[in-house]
């Protein structure tokens, strides 16, 4: 049975660097972007600036109606309200799914900070997709977008109703679960991450829960310092990321022609091809 697609609902781009992103990556979801009544700094005239040039309607507001929409998150003076949907149905994002996939699934994170974190990452390190529980897991709050710093806009976010049902779903597309832990497991370099995966990491206190561990075949931990208890889940799902671009890209850094070292052959060739 398809999973049910999230109820459309209005949501919000918070602060200068999120409004900034929304106007210039997805400007037709922007509905109108609000500025604090009497502000006129230079980011603000550079939102405003962009407003005009994208066609998007803008106005000024009471800071007091900035501060109850933004929810508490620091907001700069800047809100953009957004249309559509933040999130997408599981069949929806299987259908957007590229050959040999790297997700990430996130059990019971329930700081939207953390959140904003990783989807931030899994943008800039190449994951094809986010997928959240539909309860007892934080949403994309503007606290949580603002985090993301526009990131949110770059990768497909996806809630599913049940999360070990979702896992699941996803083994029979042939992706397998690889639960992030926090000991016992192998480190990121010593597993093969170039394979269709979906790392799958749990809440801030209570990890990964035992009914969704039970579905990851695979388990993979970061190895720290002596005297370092863990990494915040943000934090070690961007260094099991970072690994898996490094292994996707070949396993050894990419260089720019330019910054390749001169070696002694360079020299010693035939003048007229210089």
């Amino acid at each position: 049975m398809k999973s049910k697609p999230p109820r459309e609902s209005p949501s919000l781009a918070v602060g200068f660097q999120a409004v900034r992103s929304a106007l210039e990556r997805t400007p037709a979801r922007v509905e109108r972007v609000l500025l604090a009544r009497g502000q006129r700094d230079a980011r603000t005239r550079l939102i405003v600036a962009l407003c005009r040039e994208r066609g998007v309607p803008f106005g000024p507001a009471p800071r007091e109606a900035l501060d109850r929409l933004a929810g508490g998150v620091v907001h700069q003076g800047l809100i953009a309200r957004l249309s559509g949907t933040d999130l997408i149905a599981l069949d929806e994002l299987i259908d957007r799914l590229p050959e040999r996939p790297l997700l990430v699934a996130l059990d019971g994170v329930v700081d939207p900070r953390n959140l904003g974190a990783v989807v931030r990452s899994a943008a800039g390190l190449g994951a094809a997709g986010v997928l959240i529980p539909g309860h007892g897991s934080a949403g994309m709050t503007p606290a949580a977008v603002k985090t993301a710093a526009g990131a949110a806009a770059l990768v497909p976010i996806a809630r599913a109703s049940n999360l070990g049902r979702a896992l699941d779903r996803l083994a029979e597309e042939g992706i397998e679960a690889v639960a992030l832990d926090t000991e016992g497991a192998a480190a990121p370099w010593e597993v093969d991450l170039t394979r269709s995966i979906v790392l799958v990491a749990g809440g801030e206190q209570k990890g990964i829960r035992p009914g969704v561990r039970r579905r990851c075949p695979a388990g993979v931990t970061v190895p720290l310092e002596p005297g370092v208890g863990s990494l915040n889940v943000a934090a070690a799902v961007t260094a099991v990321l970072a690994e898996a671009r490094r292994q996707r890209l070949g396993g050894r850094p990419r260089r720019n022609a330019a910054e390749e070292p001169i070696r002694a052959r360079d020299l010693d060739g035939d003048p007229s091809r210089c």
